[in-house]
């Protein structure tokens, strides 16, 4: 977040940062379509290998997918390479020219091996939390984002973007070599040799993600295309976009890595030991969680947009008729992740019951509606366009899966998740409200004003999503009086 003001305050709306949003998107867009499906049932297909073949057939496997993975990444770097300038004459608009197009290649170049740095870090991730080690990639990654701001104050007068390149290279490169020296004390892959390799073993985990090919395709296509029509809308319009998804995407990641790391595994397990109640107690308590963290984070996105958007972007190139753009499109992705986080909860648990073709055709069914109604809307609704698809067609589509859900008494898991909804818009409402009577004043100040108000409306508004919280600090006070 302190990069994303840094980001605002010293590139802006700027073609600059249109051309390192663009290059991002790319790379990010081939490591989703090639390397998505397998990283998304990586953990799922891990512990039923553990479960059913054993750990050190389990790591035999994973040595021969990391070795192609390699190889497949090498050989697609290398292609891309070669077609710079093809794809930023592809991927760039209309109003741009000679020297953005060679910024366009000489940022592509620069930003090239974060695609095998990334993959590589992504499944070594995947194989820590496998053996139950969560906590040493978040630790340090804390470290390299404090760390990423120093080297952007430092760096951004001297280098220009470039500063967002050597940040995003240390934080990478650190958490790989953490990665790494975790793995080897797990003591994991002892023993394994590359004679090993097989192309059969990298298949098996190829085919459990074939499915999802496919659905991660159309969707990184969607997400080139999301960027190719906000540039056709005028300049600065994808920087825009960019700094307006970061808090949802923020929410997001933290969600998704809750869920990838905590509940799939569970979920796995229990559909493994054909224990039907377990799934779905398990299944009702991430629920639990995903809303409780939703209930202070999206009344915020939507209720505080204002003093929010002030705050982290009302700085250096960021003109009031932008800020004002930011803080409604905000408010309009904060609306649209509810049914984001619906389809994540439920997609993430039809895969680990085996159900992943189900997934994956709805996966390719959402992404190529949202990808019509964007071309067919974009006109009327101009850059309004993204949130409304993105939050209707998802929602679309995980009441759709919801009847291949592995739980009884589907009609009860409605209700709870109508309910958790409801009350989590309440809070929305309310605060903004509250910001309605303050609009004038210092942006971090009217921020911190709405911390108490949320804590109050989140407190009085807990029953209803299941958290007990006077029962849990009663529970805390009784144990910090054992203790003393």
């Amino acid at each position: 977040m302190v990069s994303l003001i840094l980001s605002a305050k010293y590139f802006g709306v700027s073609l600059e940062r249109d051309m390192w949003v663009l290059v991002a998107t790319l790379i990010v867009t081939v490591g989703g379509a090639v390397w998505g499906p397998v990283n998304e049932t990586f953990r799922a297909k891990f512990i039923l290998l553990c479960e059913r073949e054993g750990k050190e057939r389990a790591a035999t496997y994973t040595v021969s997918l990391l070795v192609y993975i390699v190889i497949f990444t090498l050989i697609i770097s290398i292609f891309i390479l070669m077609l710079r300038e093809q794809l930023a004459g592809l991927f760039s608009t209309n109003t741009l020219e000679i020297n953005q197009l060679r910024l366009f290649c000489l940022l592509l170049i620069v930003m090239l091996p974060t695609l095998l740095i990334n993959q590589l870090t992504s499944i070594g991730i995947s194989i820590l939390n496998a053996y139950n080690i969560y906590y040493i990639p978040e630790l340090v990654g804390a470290f390299s984002s404090v760390m990423n701001i120093f080297i952007i104050v430092l760096l951004a007068p001297w280098v220009g973007i470039l500063s967002l390149a050597v940040s995003q290279y240390f934080a990478i490169l650190l958490l790989l070599a953490a990665v790494v020296f975790y793995l080897r004390k797990t003591g994991a892959f002892r023993g394994q040799t590359l004679q090993q390799v097989r192309f059969a073993d990298f298949k098996v985990f190829l085919m459990f993600a074939l499915p999802f090919f496919f659905p991660y395709f159309v969707g990184q296509c969607n997400s080139m295309v999301e960027k190719w029509l906000a540039g056709m809308l005028g300049q600065g319009v994808i920087s825009t976009l960019d700094y307006a998804r970061q808090f949802t995407s923020v929410l997001q990641n933290v969600l998704s890595s809750v869920l990838t790391t905590v509940m799939l595994p569970m979920l796995t397990k229990a559909y493994a030991r054909s224990d039907k109640v377990q799934y779905g107690d398990i299944l009702s308590e991430n629920l639990t969680v995903c809303f409780g963290i939703l209930a202070l984070a999206l009344p915020v996105l939507f209720g505080a947009a204002s003093p929010l958007c002030e705050f982290f972007f009302m700085r250096g190139n960021i003109t009031p008729e932008a800020l004002t753009l930011i803080v409604s499109l905000t408010r309009s992705f904060a609306w649209a992740f509810m049914g984001v986080l619906i389809y994540i909860l439920v997609g993430y648990s039809l895969l680990a019951s085996e159900q992943g073709k189900k997934y994956a055709f709805w996966g390719v069914t959402i992404q190529l509606i949202v990808l019509i109604l964007n071309l067919l809307l974009i006109d009327s609704l101009g850059v309004y366009t993204f949130p409304l698809t993105l939050g209707l067609v998802h929602l679309f589509g995980a009441v759709m899966m919801m009847k291949s859900l592995y739980v009884e008494n589907k009609w009860k898991l409605v209700c709870r998740i109508v309910r958790y909804a409801v009350t989590v818009w309440s809070i929305a409402f309310a605060l903004l409200a509250f910001n309605a009577l303050f609009t004038q004043g210092d942006a971090f100040i009217r921020l911190l004003c709405n911390i108490p108000v949320l804590v109050a409306l989140v407190f009085v508004c807990s029953p209803l999503l299941n958290i007990h919280l006077v029962v849990y600090l009663k529970k805390i006070k009784q144990k910090l009086c054992k203790n003393s």
